[in-house]
């Protein structure tokens, strides 16, 4: 039989101390989750909007603040415009969708598509079969939504303290870079201030240009949907522009949706709407994307399409908006930080293959 071994294992008072706090800082960070990211948020629309601020101020010669509380002020009223659109819109298309969805289940069940579908296990007269409940369940749902979106303080509370957090970055962000910068010694100073300038740059350049890429996707697809008398031509344009927004795979996802809505007109309507979403896809990918944003974010498709999924579980619709000029940005801070060594190795390749 073997002998059996005694471990003593120590722990120093200094160890259980530093994971104790480590804990709490965890714990703490953990409860207040939401606020750091309201913070976050307000960070990012700084980095946005801080090119166009710098742009008023140098054109129009107003002050920094006059200049960030306009710019503030235009966003809000848009924002504002475009909600009342938009609500207006959606809500009518509800009641209005309430109203046709058993008649859209019939036309399709008797399309010639609806007819090879349907073949198998009949999913589409089980859909006619329940059409109604579906209705009182979109509804139930899209009241409750509204009610929760209009009397939840807390969404109001979030969306000004957005607002105000961002308007204040804003005015404060020459002099709070300033005084960091003045923390730091000048060979850390210039590459401080070299890589946040172009992480601005570059989130500014691709935010700005998706959502103009985004207004061109929604006007392209409710336009068709107009010529095509698409039903809800307007909340279909709008759901474009806002699934636009998300990268690589938002126009595509958008497209399907109003395509299937564009077969209760006819197959042939929906035909024509492919035709309208692959051309379109072609041009935004290699004309519309190279134009309007560049090589502002200069990250592969892998890269792209990883960052959306995982930034859109951690944030939600949210973060797979943000998800690529946030992995542009750490691929900057990356290539600042590997800059010196692989200088080093360049210049050691290149005297190898002298010698050689």
């Amino acid at each position: 039989m073997s002998e059996r071994r005694e471990v003593e294992v120590s722990i120093s008072l200094r160890t259980i101390a530093l994971v104790a706090a480590a804990v709490a800082i965890a714990g703490a960070v953990a409860s207040i989750g939401g606020v750091l990211l309201t913070i976050f948020v307000a960070a990012f629309n700084v980095a946005v909007l801080l090119p166009v601020v710098n742009a008023i101020e140098r054109r129009l010669g107003w002050s920094r603040g006059l200049c960030s509380v306009a710019l503030m002020l235009a966003i809000v009223i848009v924002v504002g415009a475009v909600l009342l659109v938009v609500v207006h819109a959606i809500s009518d298309s509800v009641r209005a969708l309430s109203h046709d969805l058993p008649q859209i289940v019939d036309q399709v069940r008797h399309s010639g598509v609806g007819k090879f579908v349907n073949g198998g296990s009949n999913p589409l007269d089980t859909l006619r079969a329940h059409a109604s409940d579906i209705t009182k369940g979109v509804g139930k749902v899209s009241g409750g939504v509204v009610h929760v979106g209009v009397s939840a303080f807390g969404a109001v509370a979030l969306f000004f303290s957005v607002l105000f957090l961002t308007l204040f970055g804003l005015i404060d962000e020459p002099r709070l870079r300033d005084w960091t910068a003045g923390l730091m010694y000048r060979d850390t100073r210039e590459r401080y201030l070299r890589v946040t300038d172009r992480i601005v740059h570059t989130t500014s350049r691709y935010m700005l240009g998706n959502l103009a890429i985004s207004v061109i996707c929604g006007t392209v697809y409710g336009i068709t949907a107009v010529i095509l008398d698409v039903p809800y031509a307007l909340a279909l344009a709008v759901i474009a522009g806002i699934l636009d927004l998300v990268p690589s795979i938002g126009a595509t996802i958008a497209g399907v949706i109003i395509a299937l809505v564009a077969l209760s007109v006819s197959l042939e309507a929906m035909i024509v709407f492919v035709v309208v979403i692959v051309v379109y896809q072609q041009i935004e990918n290699y004309v519309l994307q190279p134009t309007i944003v560049g090589k502002a974010a200069q990250v592969t498709g892998f890269t792209v399409l990883v960052s959306v999924l995982a930034f859109g579980a951690l944030f939600g619709f949210i973060g797979a908006i943000i998800g690529v000029p946030i992995a542009a940005a750490l691929q900057i801070v990356a290539e600042e930080f590997t800059a010196a060594r692989r200088a080093r190795i360049a210049a050691a390749d290149a005297a190898e293959q002298q010698a050689a």
